[in-house]
């Protein structure tokens, strides 16, 4: 399953089994991609965290 992505802005999707009109507020982590694939505009989307580098077993303190 994909990583779910959090949105930065209110969108409005269609719910894929209920075909209902949903308000996902800012915050609302998604991680239903029928869902994501809705939300196109990139700006709807909160900033990724910068990804840290791996440690390995001789860097762990």
């Amino acid at each position: 399953m994909p990583a779910a992505r959090t949105l930065a802005a209110a969108v409005f999707v269609t719910d894929p089994t209920t075909h209902e009109t949903l308000l996902l507020q800012p915050g609302t982590a998604i991680a239903n991609p029928a869902i994501a694939d809705q939300i196109t505009h990139p700006d709807a989307w909160a900033p990724e965290p910068p990804r840290q580098p791996g440690r390995t077993k001789a860097e762990t303190p």
